[in-house]
């Protein structure tokens, strides 16, 4: 990414804590959750409330600097980085609600967080003025630093069809359970959100597919990215964790590979000699820098549509998600590369490098991770067939 990045008081906030997230990054791994010194330092800074529109910097500082702090975040620690796009994105979400709202989220605390689970899991029971809420939702990385959560329920829409509403609801509210397992991404303390009964008053829900089609621009006229579809838009800073890490992983297999002797069965005396080994770093570094440019061109349609307030349409928006998905893959494939290229060396329990390794895998199968649906969207959109169902 280009421009004034380097003098972003953002970007330079988290330029500093990456060494401190790289320390500490096993400790998180170890104890599921980030690290204490790391904790302190990151609620401190803002960082798991990027886009609160009350942050010094909000959701209008430019898009490119919130990607590339969480590049920078990424580097250091993926579990850590991932926590703070996932509670930034939950504040970007929230602040398409009415002013009130924002009131009672920020007005006394600007770097209130926002846990969010956007499936609908739960259930919603109308009632005068709001809804009585149950249900459970999970994983919600970084849960247990929130202070609100936005909780996917599907409600009775207008044609009869069910519509699916993110209902805010305070942390104080709601249960934690601690249900969080996996390979990978350890340390997001992913747990599983508990509701029983709980009131959520009609102005804290938010249609999501009001806000997948930019519907809250004429509402929110002075919020840029409420003109633009909000699922490229949570995907473009999705990835952003996920390109620190494999910039992370590069340099961690560079300094192994060039510590590795010779490849057994060639006669190769250390494996910097063997061009299977230049090849595949020099794949995998191409990779890595084809994510990089997916990402800038996503991150500069979506920043251009926020300054013009012009949107975008079906096409250019799953493009624009597609762009994501494509660096997904690439990473997901560089990082394969660099491991091969290793060998048992970047598999070593001590090696940060296989940890980075499942990171990536387990984050990239996240749903605005994954390639192919939006890829379908914009086939669908190229070839003027909508949302139809195929005919058989």
């Amino acid at each position: 990414m280009s421009g004034d990045l380097a003098v972003s008081p953002l970007v330079r906030h988290a330029r500093r804590l990456s060494p401190l997230l790289a320390k500490h990054a096993a400790e998180t791994e170890l104890a599921g959750d980030i690290a204490p010194p790391c904790l302190a330092l990151m609620k401190e800074a803002g960082m798991f409330s990027m886009l609160a529109p009350r942050a010094a910097w909000g959701p209008d500082s430019g898009l490119p600097a919130v990607v590339e702090a969480l590049v920078e975040l990424g580097r250091g620690c993926g579990s850590t980085a991932w926590v703070a796009m996932i509670l930034s994105g939950g504040c970007a979400l929230v602040s398409l609600l009415d002013d009130e709202v924002c009131d009672e989220v920020w007005g006394g605390d600007p770097h209130a967080a926002v846990a969010t689970v956007t499936s609908p899991s739960g259930v919603a029971r109308k009632v005068s003025f709001g809804w009585h809420v149950s249900g459970r939702w999970q994983p919600a990385s970084g849960v247990r630093h929130a202070q609100w959560v936005l909780v996917g329920t599907p409600v009775p829409g207008d044609r009869g069809k069910d519509e699916i509403t993110q209902m805010l609801i305070p942390a104080s509210e709601i249960r934690i359970e601690p249900t969080w397992s996996a390979p990978g991404m350890r340390g997001t303390a992913s747990d599983t959100i508990i509701a029983d009964d709980v009131f959520v008053p009609n102005r804290r829900a938010l249609s999501f597919s009001r806000a997948l089609s930019g519907g809250y621009a004429t509402r929110k006229i002075n919020l840029p990215l409420a003109a633009v579809p909000i699922v490229p838009f949570l995907a473009t800073i999705a990835v952003g964790p996920v390109l620190g890490m494999v910039d992370s992983a590069l340099a961690h297999a560079l300094g192994l590979i060039r510590e590795r002797g010779a490849i057994v069965g060639t006669d190769y005396s250390r494996a910097v000699y063997s061009p299977a080994v230049q090849l595949s770093v020099a794949k995998a570094v191409g990779l890595i820098d084809g994510a990089h440019l997916h990402v800038d061109r996503a991150v500069g349609v979506l920043s251009a549509a926020m300054k013009s307030r012009t949107g975008l349409d079906a096409a250019a928006a799953a493009r624009t998600h597609m762009d994501v998905g494509v660096a997904s893959t690439q990473i997901r494939e560089a990082i394969g590369l660099l491991m091969d290229s290793c060998a048992a060396r970047g598999f070593a329990s001590a090696s940060p490098l296989q940890r980075i390794w499942r990171d990536i895998e387990v984050a990239c199968r996240h749903q605005l991770l994954v390639a192919d649906a939006s890829r379908e969207r914009l086939g669908r959109a190229l070839l003027d067939v909508g949302g139809q169902a195929p005919e058989r």
